[in-house]
C-alpha cells in the first residue's frame, strides 16, 4: 500500500500507524508500505535523505511517482517528469534504495500521453543499478500509445530489468480518459499492454489500487472482483492460461513471500475455493459469495461486514479536537454536500446520523463541480483528507482486507 509522504506531517503521521495496524494483522495480511512521492520531491537531498531513513526503519519500500500527472511525459511537467534533471532525480532514489538495502516501486505513466516513458526509465536504472527484480511499475497506461517500434524497446529493457508491472484495470478504466465536465464517453480503456508485456518476458501483476475513495469510488478489495474485471477489460481469456498467477504467484514474487499465492508441499495451506463454479465461466459469472477461505488448513467463520460496522471514527473528532469532513451528493439535483465542524470551538454541534459524524455546516456546490472529478474535485478532495487523520484512511482499508 501507498503511504502518502510528499510533507513531513504525513512522514510522521503515516509510518508509526501503518506499523501499528501491519503489526496488529501479521499472521493474516501481509502488508507491505510504500513511501509516495512525486519524482521532484527529491530534488531536496536532506528530505530525500529523512524519508529513505523513516523506510527502512519501517522495513518499507521506496516509492515515486514518474511522468504520472495528467501532463506526464511532457516537458511542462516539472511535478512528475522533471526533465531537465530526471536523470539525476532517480539516480538520486536508487542510491538512497540500495545504501539502505530497499526494494522500489513506482506509479508510472498514469496517462494516455505517448511522451510518457516513466516505465523505460526507470527500467534502464534498475539496470544500471543491479536491482533486476526489486522494482515494480505500476499503472503504465500509456503505454497503450506508444507508436510499436518505442513499445517494442520499451518492454525489452523492462524484462531485462526484471521490473513487474501492475496494471490497476479498476482504477485506470474509471479514470482515464474522463472528461472534467462529463457527458463524454471515454474513448479508450485504460489499461496497459498486459499482453504484449508478457510475450516480452514482463512479469505482469494486476491489482484493485483504490477502493472507495476519490481515485475509484467503487470496490470491496476482493481480488476475485479484480481478476474478473481484469479478464474482461483486458481479454485474459480464450485461453485463460495461466493468468490466474497475475493475482496470486506473481504478486507474491514481486512482495518476495514466495510462499503465498501458490499451492504446494511446504506453504502454508492458505487457500479459497469456490465450492459451486465448476469452471471459469462460473466462476465469473457471481460474485461468489458461499466461498470457504481457508487459513492454516482450517476454513474460518467470517461474514462481510456491514457498512455501518466500517464506519469508523477517531475518538479525536468526536471529540472535536481535528477537522472532520464528509462529502456527499443530493440524489435529484446532483449536487455534492460537503458537511464539517472545524475545530472543538466550532459553535454548530456534531451530529450523529446514522454511523456518520456531521455538523449544521452545509455547504452546497454546483453539478459542474461534481461532474469535474477527474480534475478539480480530486485535487480539493485531496486537499480536504490532507487536513483529516491519514489513519482514519488506513484502518478502514486494512479492516476491510480480512474480509475479501
Amino acid at each position: 500500500t501507498h503511504l502518502i509522504n510528499m510533507t513531513d506531517k504525513h512522514i510522521k503521521l503515516t509510518w508509526p500507524a501503518f506499523a501499528k495496524i501491519r503489526d496488529r494483522w501479521k499472521g493474516r495480511v501481509e502488508l507491505q508500505g510504500v513511501s509516495l512521492v512525486a519524482l521532484s520531491f527529491f530534488r531536496d537531498e536532506d528530505a530525500a535523505r529523512k524519508l529513505a531513513d523513516v523506510v527502512a526503519e519501517h522495513g518499507g519500500l521506496l516509492g515515486a511517482a514518474v511522468c504520472c500527472a495528467e501532463q506526464g511525459g511532457m516537458p511542462e511537467d516539472d511535478w512528475t517528469t522533471c526533465d531537465k534533471d530526471r536523470d539525476l532525480l532517480l539516480d538520486r532514489i536508487f542510491t538512497l534504495a540500495k545504501e539502505r538495502n530497499l526494494d522500489i516501486d513506482f506509479h508510472t505513466d498514469e496517462n494516455g500521453n505517448e511522451l510518457a516513458r516513466g516505465l523505460r526509465y526507470v527500467a534502464e536504472k534498475t539496470l544500471k543499478y543491479g536491482y533486476q527484480g526489486r522494482v515494480v511499475c505500476g499503472h503504465c497506461c500509456s503505454l497503450a500509445y506508444q507508436p510499436e517500434h518505442e513499445l517494442r524497446r520499451t518492454l525489452a529493457v523492462a524484462a531485462k530489468a526484471g521490473v513487474t508491472v501492475v496494471s490497476l484495470p479498476l482504477v485506470n478504466q474509471w479514470t482515464q480518459d474522463r472528461h472534467g465536465a462529463g457527458g463524454r464517453t471515454p474513448r479508450w480503456r485504460g489499461i496497459t499492454l498486459l499482453h504484449e508485456a508478457r510475450q516480452a518476458g514482463v512479469p505482469v501483476a494486476i491489482a484493485s489500487d483504490n477502493t472507495r475513495d476519490q481515485f475509484y469510488a467503487y470496490g470491496d478489495l476482493d481480488m476475485l472482483e479484480v481478476f474478473n474485471q481484469g479478464c474482461r477489460m483486458a481479454h485474459l481469456d480464450r485461453p485463460y492460461g495461466t493468468w490466474v498467477q497475475s493475482v496470486t504467484s506473481t504478486p507474491a514474487n514481486a512482495m518476495h513471500v514466495f510462499d503465498h499465492g501458490r499451492i504446494r508441499v511446504g506453504c502454508p495451506a492458505n487457500f479459497i475455493i469456490f465450492p459451486t463454479a465448476r469452471r471459469y465461466s462460473e466462476l465469473l459469472s457471481r460474485p461468489q459469495y458461499d466461498r470457504i477461505v481457508v487459513r492454516n488448513g482450517s476454513p474460518i467463520d467470517t461474514e462481510l461486514p456491514s457498512y455501518e460496522e466500517l464506519d469508523y471514527i477517531p475518538n479525536a473528532v468526536l471529540k472535536g479536537q481535528v477537522p472532520s469532513s464528509e462529502v456527499s451528493y443530493d440524489r435529484v439535483s446532483g449536487a455534492v454536500i460537503w458537511k464539517t465542524r472545524v475545530a472543538s470551538s466550532d459553535p454548530h454541534p456534531v451530529e450523529k446520523r446514522g454511523h456518520a459524524m456531521v455538523s449544521n455546516i452545509v455547504l452546497k456546490k454546483s453539478l459542474e463541480y461534481v461532474n469535474s472529478t477527474n480534475t478539480a474535485m480530486m485535487h480539493n478532495t485531496i486537499g480536504i483528507l490532507q487536513k483529516v487523520e491519514w489513519i482514519v484512511f488506513l484502518i478502514v482499508t486494512f479492516y476491510l482486507i480480512q474480509y475479501t
